[in-house]
């Protein structure tokens, strides 16, 4: 499960997150030509978003995006993070128009700490000329007209 370059493949991140080693981030299965493709069985505990969804190269299912806690391994680019809410009834409710998330990513040597304001507005957010990987992960869930405010910290790029 330790992929090239001695990279973490997707299936321990899964097996981690959800307890089964699945190749695949979609809902349930998928049959390709009679071949089935296993996915994520059931809601889990802790959720995963990924920067390749905004790519469009994979699609992760509701169960990952809508997780029991309000805590999401990031896959961005080429290492994964971590985003959290401190108020899960915030985040999953629709009416909020906005909430705040807290952002770690080690490999970036953070050492302040990170709180990320999610604001909803009609239009979709403006994209900045270097926008951070992670506000597009963060869109992969709550959609394009979530506007991602840094609150003054550098964003990690």
């Amino acid at each position: 499960m330790i992929g090239s370059h001695s990279y973490c493949t997707q299936e321990m991140v899964n097996l981690m997150i959800t307890g089964r080693a699945r190749s695949n981030v979609f809902d349930g299965t998928h049959n390709m030509d009679g071949t089935i493709l296993h996915g994520i069985e059931k809601r889990s505990h802790v959720g995963f978003l990924s920067l390749f969804e905004h790519y469009r190269y994979i699609e992760v299912g509701s169960h990952l995006k809508s997780s029991e806690c309000p805590i999401w391994v990031i896959c961005s680019e080429s290492h994964y993070s971590v985003l959290f809410s401190l108020d899960k009834a915030q985040v999953v409710s629709s009416g909020n128009a906005s909430f705040d998330l807290y952002y770690y990513d080690e490999l970036a040597n953070q050492q302040e700490q990170i709180k990320l304001s999610i604001e909803f507005h009609k239009t979709p957010a403006k994209r900045e000329e270097l926008e951070p990987p992670i506000n597009d992960c963060i869109r992969t869930k709550w959609g394009p007209n979530a506007w991602v405010d840094w609150n003054g910290v550098d964003p990690i790029l």
